[in-house]
């Protein structure tokens, strides 16, 4: 729990580790709905990323990456719960 990341990249590792552990669970509609919604987070994650290197106003990209970080934090509690559970 609790993983850092400070890019899109180091972020889009994290969830495709998620990705292998729910397969890992019996299968459940929602994760693919939340997996969808962390790459679309990560996606404007990434594009924030390239206008903060544009414009030289690296506070651009804390907001996203914040929200991204709860998200995967939200997901991981939610997979950890559904593991103990099985």
């Amino acid at each position: 729990m609790d993983r850092k990341f400070d890019t899109a990249l180091e972020a889009r590792n994290i969830v495709d580790g998620l990705a292998k552990q729910t397969k890992k669970l019996n299968y459940n509609p929602q994760y693919k709905v939340l997996l969808s919604n962390l790459n679309k987070m990560i996606n404007d994650l990434s594009s924030a990323e390239v206008v903060a290197r544009q414009s030289k106003k690296h506070s651009i990209v804390e907001i996203p990456r914040e929200r991204l970080a709860l998200a995967i934090d939200y997901f991981e509690k939610l997979l950890l719960i559904q593991s103990l559970s099985q």
